[in-house]
């Protein structure tokens, strides 16, 4: 009964999704890596809850509701974010270029900006052991024996801002664009990272061109579905063929009897994704076993709190993290239901979407949309640490977004008679 309830829900929100797109494929575009996010953890939670070891909590799961739970949320959130943008929508947020002596710049800038930081990152690569090379190190401690390691806390684990700025020349510079993109994927493959760049570097990429083609989206989509299918088919060839090979010598889920590299990428796509708000649906929703914080600072490391909460071997989890910044994923919107009731949560999350991640998708759009390219980089940039926020539950990551915001909108404010 349990698995056709669940499987209900998720046909409502594949349901919700295609209304959803078929109301505004921009906007819904915008938020793709968050759409992307409920097509992993919804699965996920379907199968959590027909019965199944989480290795990483050490207990076997059931039942709780979480799917319901999380299709409601998402639908709950993405009705708030199209809200949120009817009534942004109502305004016009003047922005500027950035020039020289009167002439614009920014292409130039961008270019520029594009060769300085794959340039330095590839660099750092060639004098660091990759992970692809050594099997002593993995993506999570790539960064503490690079060379330059101190470039993480300025690019972060993929230079996710890359792509986007790739995308934005791609209407005039064609086959520089896919030579850069190509080296991006390349270097995040060497140094251990496999399935976020292709997923987060794509969607990257493509963000600006779906804007800057929105006028005509059906011929761009038309001309544009084979090239991307073939690219899928064989970027997922390549991450398939890298994943069987590492698991086939490490055995990573060989501790529940796990041995089989195809049954381990079942287990690993399906069987962590959602363990963390299935945990705690039923510790923190269902039976309520502990007394909320009712602190939001919580929020700002949201991730290591739900890893010392579930995590099997606490003491190992968190030591990782402190060491080489190993996370469990998709800490949020769990950890609200540690803080608060799920009425107050529901709350408390609503001013989190509009202030936040509604607000900085509408800056975002409006960058694009009116052309000042370089600041929607920055923009850009932004509002990925936002979605990841929302993802994992570090919202210290807001501190940048809304430090953006303030000082973009006084300067707005005092030199709106000179900009357009």
């Amino acid at each position: 009964m349990g698995l056709f309830v669940n499987i209900l829900f998720a046909l409502l929100f594949v349901a919700f999704v295609f209304y959803y797109f078929r109301q505004s494929f921009t906007l819904a575009f915008l938020y793709g890596l968050v759409f992307f996010q409920a097509f992993s953890v919804i699965p996920s939670l379907i199968y959590l809850e027909q019965g199944v070891y989480i290795n990483e909590q050490g207990r076997m799961s059931f039942f709780t509701g979480a799917t319901i739970l999380c299709v409601l949320y998402f639908i709950f959130t993405f009705v708030l974010i199209a809200m949120a943008f009817k009534s942004f929508n109502k305004r016009s947020l003047p922005v500027f270029n950035i020039a020289f002596k009167g002439r614009n710049i920014e292409v130039p800038l961008i270019i520029g900006l594009i060769l300085f930081a794959q340039g330095i990152l590839l660099i750092n690569a060639a004098l660091s052991p990759l992970p692809i090379l050594n099997p002593e190190i993995t993506r999570f401690t790539y960064w503490s024996h690079s060379r330059f390691p101190f470039l993480n806390s300025i690019f972060g684990n993929t230079a996710i801002f890359i792509p986007f700025a790739i995308g934005l020349l791609f209407s005039k510079y064609k086959k520089f664009s896919i030579v850069m993109l190509l080296v991006f994927f390349g270097y995040n493959f060497a140094i251990g990272q496999k399935f976020s760049p292709i997923v987060q570097g794509t969607f990257s990429f493509l963000l600006p061109i779906v804007f800057t083609f929105r006028a005509n989206m059906k011929k761009f989509l038309i001309r544009s579905i084979v090239p991307l299918f073939l690219f899928s088919i064989l970027m997922g060839g390549v991450i398939y063929k890298i994943t069987y090979t590492k698991y086939e010598e490490t055995k990573p889920f060989a501790n529940i009897k796990i041995y089989d590299p195809n049954e381990a990428m079942l287990y690993r796509i399906f069987g962590l994704q959602g363990h963390l708000l299935w945990g705690a649906t039923d510790r923190f929703v269902v039976h309520n076993e502990e007394p909320k914080s009712f602190n939001p600072a919580d929020l700002l490391y949201g991730m290591p709190i739900m890893m010392e909460e579930f995590a099997a071997d606490k003491k190992m989890v968190l030591t990782a993290n402190n060491t080489g910044g190993y996370n469990f994923t998709n800490a949020y919107p769990g950890i609200l239901f540690k803080i608060f009731p799920v009425s107050l949560a529901l709350v408390y999350h609503t001013i989190l979407v509009i202030g936040f991640l509604a607000l900085m998708g509408w800056v975002l759009k409006e960058l694009m949309v009116k052309k000042a390219y370089f600041l929607s980089i920055i923009a850009y940039q932004l509002f990925n640490w936002t979605i990841y926020a929302f993802v994992m539950g570090y919202f210290y990551k807001l501190y940048f977004a809304f430090g953006f915001l303030a000082v973009y909108f006084l300067f707005v404010h005092f030199r709106k008679p000179k900009l357009t």
